[in-house]
């Protein structure tokens, strides 16, 4: 008790001095110079734990202080405090005798500075006791764990990247493995994993000591690597004006993608364009320049690379030469051009000319429309749509003409070019060549489809046309070779018609000048080919075996040579050759079961759309047959026959349309 009263009373007189009493404002500065004997320190802050001076504290981790050792400190009176802040005293620089020095703590709960406040009785050498009031500012750190990102790579390495800034240094562990320093602050490590499915990053202050704190992540799995695909190239427009649209595959996560270029007509070297996400199937480039564009794969750790296949850009411009053809003109970057693919308005074309710097379409019709586009590299690589409308002074080329008859011996037209079809565009005007008569311009079509000359088919013995073709800008053709079809005629050589004599007149093609090859064809009323003869030359024949089942017999020449489309003919008129019926029917049957004339049967030929009616003498129906098969056996209604005279009346429209009628009577005989 000696000790501490004038301990106390030192404290009291020191508050009086300084007028802190309480209730009134703090001072300014409580704290008095560091005392010179302890190296201006004048308490040191220990670590709780392990006992280790630390200069530094640390959130959530006790400290606790110790009175320098050349003081001579009366434990018992000697109090800290620890506010928040720096240069913040206790209210009248009075500190509560919340412990002494060797029983008290304290642990911070939050990060930044901190003012520790020592109110101590010290004794003098003389036995004297004086009072202190000494002060430190220490930092407190916060303990979160640090953050980081890991992306796996191939060949069991990772890349480690710590984006927190809060520690003053780092270590990486993979598994239980060893630490290892990283740097911090974004700037990525590659880690061994050794096996290793986790990583721990833990965070150390430099002046604290023990104040660490760790975060342990689970590495991701790697997806398996794949060589990128570009798939297809496509331009809007010729570069660099237009955008380039890239098919993009086999991209998946984990990895770093680039779209890279390389200067055109080379194969490199290659330059970044743009990053391209993962799982991405197609990217667009605006204002892409000319060149060869590839995707490259790296991964994290950029171990290894391995690019797609480079596709280069192919830019389309068009233009109309002065002889009716539109030229394409090709701006390829690829080193190796070329083959190419066409289609002109949608619709595949491969009979196209080489030019210098592209390709030549003659196939045109001046004054329409046309779209291209041009493929290569197998269809991978599309150019940009162009398209213009064709011009030109030079006359279209002159048409070719088919002439043949349809099986209702109409005559049809088939208009050609030497190139193929007449497209659409432009106008056809045909003309009729009687033998006699004035030449007509009967007909104008606007497409090249076959037509029918209906008006000739009355009373036709021979005919040719011929035809023109003007295009959309006002060029007419040359008059087209003249076209005749080849007409038929059959003459029955009897009365039965065993014999039919055949003839034609010869028919003209697109080339007069190619030989012509009849082909004599019999048919059915349907039109049916049922016999066919070997070809000839000659401009008749005759038919010694016709078919003896067949009332009209119908004739037609199919035509081949004279310049005719392979795979196409000309067909002449259809001749035909009608047989007269015969109707054979008894005029007396004995129904009495001898096998002798023991029923009323038609007999005849060419009987097939009949009706057979017999009667009585009252005029009853007794008997009805509508064909060869059904024969009277002379009984009525199922009664034995009655002997007497009985009419018959024959009525049948034959094939060749002839209606006839006849009449009779038979006798029943029993």
């Amino acid at each position: 008790m000696k000790r501490t009263l004038p301990g106390l009373f030192l404290l009291l007189l020191m508050a009086l001095m300084g007028g802190l009493v309480p209730g009134q404002a703090r001072a300014q500065n409580c704290a008095q110079p560091p005392p010179t004997d302890c190296g201006g320190v004048p308490f040191a802050v220990v670590d709780a734990t392990t006992g280790q001076e630390v200069q530094a504290l640390c959130v959530g981790r006790p400290v606790r202080f110790v009175p320098c050792a050349s003081r001579a400190v009366s434990p018992d009176l000697t109090y800290y405090t620890a506010l928040p802040g720096t240069d913040v005293y206790p209210p009248g620089c009075l500190i509560s005798p919340t412990g002494a020095s060797t029983v008290y703590r304290y642990t911070p709960t939050a990060p930044g500075p901190v003012t520790i406040s020592e109110n101590a009785n010290t004794t003098l050498a003389n036995g004297g006791v004086i009072g202190t009031f000494y002060t430190r500012v220490l930092t407190a750190y916060a303990t979160v764990p640090p953050p980081f990102t890991i992306a796996p790579c191939p060949a069991g390495v990772a890349l480690v990247t710590v984006t927190d800034a809060v520690y003053d240094r780092y270590t990486v562990r993979a598994g239980s493995g060893p630490e290892v320093a990283v740097v911090r602050r974004n700037l990525p490590q590659v880690v061994a994993l050794a096996g290793a499915t986790t990583v721990t990053v833990t965070g150390y202050y430099a002046l604290v000591g023990p104040c660490t704190s760790p975060n342990t992540q689970t590495i991701p799995a790697l997806a398996p690597p794949q060589v990128p695909a570009l798939n297809t190239l496509a331009l809007s427009a010729p570069a660099p004006t237009g955008e380039l649209s890239l098919g993009v595959g086999q991209l998946p996560t984990g990895y770093t993608y680039t779209l890279q270029r390389a200067p055109a007509g080379s194969t490199g070297p290659f330059q970044n364009v743009a990053d391209v996400p993962p799982g991405s199937t197609s990217v667009a480039l605006p204002n892409a320049p000319a060149g060869g564009y590839r995707v490259l794969r790296t991964d994290n750790c950029q171990t290894a690379t391995v690019p797609s296949a480079t596709r280069y850009t192919l830019g389309l411009a068009v233009a109309s030469s002065a002889q009716g053809r539109i030229q394409l003109l090709l701006t390829d970057a690829n080193p190796s051009p070329g083959p190419y693919a066409v289609t002109r308005n949608g619709v595949a074309v491969t009979n196209l000319t080489a030019i210098s710097g592209g390709l030549e379409d003659a196939n045109v019709v001046c004054g329409t429309r046309y779209t291209y586009r041009v493929s290569t590299d197998g269809g991978a690589v599309l150019s940009n749509e162009a398209g213009l409308v064709a011009t030109s002074t030079v006359a279209p080329p002159t048409p070719r003409l088919v002439a043949s008859f349809n099986l209702q011996n109409l005559v049809t037209l088939t208009p050609s070019l030497p190139g193929g079809p007449v497209t659409a565009g432009g106008t056809l005007r045909y003309r009729r060549l009687p033998s006699t008569g004035p030449v007509s311009d009967f007909l104008t079509a606007t497409s090249g489809r076959t037509v029918t000359d209906s008006t000739a088919a009355a009373t036709l013995t021979a005919v040719c046309y011929s035809l023109r073709l003007t295009d959309l800008c006002g060029n007419t053709s040359a008059e087209s070779g003249v076209a005749c079809p080849s007409i038929l005629t059959a003459r029955a050589l009897d009365d039965e018609a065993t014999a039919v004599a055949l003839n034609w007149s010869a028919f003209t093609g697109p080339d007069p000048a190619q030989p012509v090859a009849y082909t004599l064809q019999a048919l059915a009323p349907d039109g049916t080919v049922l016999a066919t003869a070997a070809p000839t030359a000659a401009l008749s024949t005759t038919d010694n075996q016709p078919p003896i089942d067949r009332q009209v017999l119908r004739y037609r020449l199919q035509i081949s040579g004279a310049g005719i489309p392979a795979g196409t003919f000309s067909y002449s008129s259809v001749a035909q050759v009608p047989r007269r019926a015969r109707l054979l029917l008894p005029n007396a049957f004995t129904p009495n079961g001898d096998g002798l004339n023991d029923v009323f049967e038609v007999k005849g030929r060419f009987l097939d759309n009949f009706v057979l009616i017999v009667v009585d003498r009252n005029g009853q129906q007794v008997f009805r047959a509508t064909n060869r098969a059904t024969t009277w056996d002379g009984t009525i209604n199922g009664h034995a026959p009655v002997n007497g005279v009985y009419i018959w009346r024959f009525e049948q429209t034959d094939e060749a349309g002839q209606f006839t009628r006849q009449t009779g009577t038979v006798t029943l005989l029993k």
